[in-house]
């Protein structure tokens, strides 16, 4: 890569949009996004991502606060780290620029930045070659190099930009479509001429595809004419039927936001020979995405391209992520400068009865048969747990179990309009608690105590 970027190096922002450009979420702190690119980067390397699904706007004030800090890092006293660190950012400021596809209304800032790096890089290369001991340059002689230097030069590679078209190998294996692509693209971003390619063939063949270049290089006049030749040696012959049933099976993935599987989708569709329909193309994708959108993209039934769909689910991932985000609002501190507008939260027995307003609503939607159940259910575990002696005596009960969270139960008088504490009754009166027999307690009671009575005589 002729621009390699060292993602460790850089701070919070620049990782940021290194990973939202790569189809994830950026996490919150600096070391989950150093893992998150330490995932992403060898997944999708830089010069791979060929443009950006941000705004336009984000882009370029992105790309000027990098530029002024290149500015600043480059008015500062200079050493071998602090220049190894500029040069990072101005790899990472190159590919950002050459992302951004810009309008009418954005191509004046687009172009002043884009001519801004060429004047900053030009002078970090005539720092860079003084050497490290001339490194020293003070801020006014860094701004009189700077207003020196021609808004429109031009700024190339020193190493030899072939060298990656020759990092792409093709032994006849692997598939020839995806070498063709990959080949193409590379000469068309390093400027390689295609006399320049076929010269280099004999090093980007190996194994049986080296035999077979070898057979065939006398009668091969231009690259153009070699490709045809290998579509037609190595080609498949069943491969559009094979890699239509791949794209039909390909669903996206669980961790893949729209915005990626889309872009697959593409890459998918663009290897067929024969071009399939923009409505084939829908048909399939709608088929085949994640079914969380399902609930979003049934309010709009006419779906009739893909922007809208992408444009549909990518808000409906952000509304999720919003989601995620939610937090309470703060309580009020003695810190909080405006009190009269902080979020006074309630008490408990507000919330106790709020709890017990929506338990009654619930219970006022079951049908009447599951209400009977629960109904039959309570009275039969009841009926486990008390004495005959005191269904005898439910006449003179009056403690009904009700909804209510908090209910009143006095054993002494046997009431519900109050508790054991609140009894105002006579406390010299000895009666027992569960059948109400005056004259025992409970533990003593003849009544309550009939089936130990009997066990204790045999």
């Amino acid at each position: 890569m002729a621009y390699p970027v060292k993602f460790l190096s850089l701070q919070k922002s620049e990782l940021e949009y290194e990973v939202l450009i790569r189809g994830t979420s950026p996490a919150s702190t600096v070391q989950e996004l150093r893992k998150q690119i330490c995932k992403l980067g060898p997944l999708f390397p830089s010069e791979d991502i060929l443009e950006s699904s941000l705004p336009i706007s984000d882009d370029l004030k992105g790309a000027t606060d990098v530029l002024a800090k290149i500015k600043s890092l480059l008015e500062s006293p200079l050493d071998r780290n602090l220049l190894l660190r500029i040069e990072n950012l101005l790899n990472h400021l190159y590919h950002r620029l050459n992302r951004i596809t810009y309008d009418s209304k954005t191509q004046q800032l687009y172009d002043t930045c884009v001519n801004e790096f060429k004047t900053l890089f030009n002078f970090y290369n005539s720092v860079k070659d003084n050497g490290e001991d001339k490194l020293i340059v003070s801020s006014s002689k860094a701004d009189s190099q700077q207003c020196a230097s021609p808004l429109n030069v031009s700024v190339s590679c020193s190493r030899d930009l072939t060298n990656d078209v020759l990092k792409v190998k093709f032994d006849g294996k692997s598939c020839v479509r995806s070498f063709i692509e990959r080949i193409t693209e590379l000469s068309k971003a390093r400027d390689i001429p295609s006399a320049k390619l076929l010269s280099l063939a004999t090093e980007i063949f190996t194994g049986d595809a080296l035999h077979w270049f070898r057979s065939i290089r006398h009668n091969i006049a231009s690259w153009e004419e070699l490709i045809l030749h290998l579509k037609a040696d190595f080609d498949r012959v069943d491969y559009d039927y094979r890699l239509l049933a791949e794209i039909r099976a390909r669903t996206q993935g669980e961790t893949e936001n729209i915005i990626v599987y889309l872009s697959i989708m593409s890459g998918l569709f663009s290897r067929l020979t024969k071009n399939l329909s923009d409505e084939d193309k829908l048909e399939i994708i709608l088929h085949n995405i994640r079914p969380c959108y399902a609930a979003t993209l049934s309010s709009h039934p006419h779906i009739k391209d893909l922007d809208t769909l992408k444009s549909l689910c990518r808000n409906y991932e952000n509304v999720q992520a919003r989601l995620l985000n939610f937090r309470e609002p703060p309580t009020q501190t003695s810190d909080t400068i405006a009190p009269d507008f902080a979020y006074v939260r309630p008490s408990q027995n507000f919330k106790t009865n709020f709890q017990q307003y929506k338990f009654n609503n619930n219970q006022n939607t079951n049908n009447n048969s599951s209400f009977k159940n629960q109904t039959n259910h309570i009275i039969k575990t009841n009926e486990s747990k008390i004495n005959k002696s005191y269904i005898a005596n439910n006449n003179n009960v009056h403690a009904i179990q009700t909804s209510s969270s908090k209910t009143f139960y006095c054993p002494r008088c046997r009431n519900n309009t109050h508790n054991l504490r609140q009894c105002k009754a006579d406390k010299n009166k000895i009666l027992c608690f569960i059948c109400g027999h005056d004259g025992f307690k409970t533990p003593d009671c003849p009544n309550c105590n009939k089936e130990k009575l009997n066990s204790s005589k045999n």
